[in-house]
């Protein structure tokens, strides 16, 4: 028997600490005389302490000299990328934006739409994949851009037709919308009732509302916080899930918490209906900003909360693009992989034919997903099971550097294990107790 290369001490307080194994994802807690077993060999501890030897078998602390951790990781990663039960399909209508946000990384081009060859071309695609996965149970459609709603005539159509295909064979169909909640109206709303039963949109708020306004305008006289929210309020309304990505910099962090002053009255089935999404503007240092307080404030408030830096689980709930059955196909038959980045045509990984069939110009989906966890970091790092080596996307453009994909260094990984026992327990218990 040998220690899981994949376990993490963490200390809780003086007298407890915990053993978190990232590959069962279970934490065993142990007391300072506890502890101290850890230095004996296996075969003694088991004879000293068998209570806390049968709890390390369970958790996976302890395994068999002769399991290879690495490669089992590898494969359960490769199984969960290549689920041949669901689809997921992105498109965008449009690179068109009605709004110019500072930190954009798009090139938004105005006018842009799909013409009727590519609308067609997509169409023939949505049959081929419908014809090809023969196991599928749920289909996901995802509306990007630009502002995909600038081009809501030409989403309807495609909309149309994959829900006549999911219709006729039974299978599950998901609308997804990111957008910048704008030009949100009922009649768009309630066609996408009709259509799916599970629909929602992403919706960005770039802090409070005197500083969402410097950055999220129509004319230099017409913010747009209000008319958002006031959106949003109509999108619960009708019963469709709602993700409120709030946008942190160092200018706009304080006023978070007037967002929370102007929805905390919302009914509680609404809160119960939107999640709360914190996401760092990519620009700014990620060690200048602490939001805790933020996500304690809106999770006390009954709001289900997340952000990256405490949800690290990136096997088990892979990124899309790392998903074999996924596509995202621009509004110029240009075919990407990853939505992380600008649309333009070098950058694309493939592109639609008129036959609906997709030609790839740099590695197809199957290469793509072998480059992850291949550093020799990878195969160390005591978190692997829990951040996956990095996306394929960004273990493609690092190519052979062999430096953390992630940057983590050994007090993040310690934090992310925090966070995790934190949510775990802590926030349980809370919950549970109503404390």
């Amino acid at each position: 028997m040998k220690y899981s290369q994949y376990n993490t001490f963490i200390s809780l307080t003086e007298q407890v600490s915990a053993l978190y194994n990232a590959l069962s994802d279970k934490f065993v807690l142990l007391t300072k005389i506890i502890f101290n077993d850890l230095n004996l060999p296996i075969h003694s501890l088991a004879k000293k302490n068998s209570t806390l030897y049968e709890e390390l078998l369970q958790a996976k602390a302890i395994v068999e000299n002769n399991i290879d951790e690495y490669e089992y990781i590898k494969n359960f990663s490769r199984e969960i990328d290549n689920n041949s039960k669901e689809y997921k399909l992105m498109l965008n209508p449009t690179l068109d934006c009605n709004l110019k946000c500072w930190y954009c990384y798009e090139n938004h081009i105005k006018g842009s739409r799909m013409s009727a060859i590519t609308i067609a071309s997509i169409k023939k695609n949505i049959t081929n994949i419908f014809q090809k996965y023969k196991k599928l149970e749920a289909f996901y459609l995802y509306f990007f851009g630009g502002e995909p709603l600038l081009a809501f005539s030409t989403a309807k159509e495609l909309i149309s037709c994959i829900a006549d295909h999911c219709n006729k064979q039974n299978i599950i169909l998901n609308i997804s919308f990111t957008s910048n909640g704008v030009l949100i109206n009922e009649r768009n709303i309630i066609y996408l009732k009709q259509k799916c039963k599970k629909v929602s949109f992403q919706i960005t708020l770039d802090g409070g509302e005197l500083e969402h306004d410097k950055v999220r305008f129509l004319t230099s006289k017409a913010g747009t916080y209000k008319r958002i929210l006031k959106n949003i309020h109509l999108l619960l309304k009708h019963e469709v899930f709602v993700i409120l990505r709030i946008n942190y910099t160092k200018e706009n962090i304080l006023s978070i918490s007037s967002i929370l002053s102007d929805i905390q009255e919302w009914d509680d089935n609404y809160k119960g209906n939107m999640k709360i999404d914190f996401q760092r503007v990519w620009q700014e240092d990620k060690n200048a900003l602490n939001i805790d307080e933020f996500i304690e404030s809106f999770t006390n408030t009954g709001f289900l909360v997340t952000s990256p830096i405490h949800n690290v689980d990136n096997v088990r709930f892979p990124c899309y693009a790392d998903n074999l059955n996924q596509l995202l196909i621009n509004y110029n038959g240009d075919v990407f992989k990853c939505t992380a980045r600008d649309f333009a045509t070098e950058n694309r990984c493939g592109y639609l034919t008129e036959t609906g069939n997709i030609i790839w110009t740099s590695l197809p989906p199957d290469e793509r997903l072998e480059t992850k966890m291949q550093k020799s970091i990878c195969r160390t790092c005591s978190i692997l099971p829990l951040c996956g080596g990095g996306c394929s996307q960004r273990c493609i453009e690092q190519n052979d550097e062999e430096h953390c994909t992630y940057n983590y260094e050994e007090a993040d990984k310690k934090e992310i294990v925090l966070n995790r026992f934190y949510n775990y327990f802590v926030k349980n218990y809370e919950t549970n107790t109503g404390i």
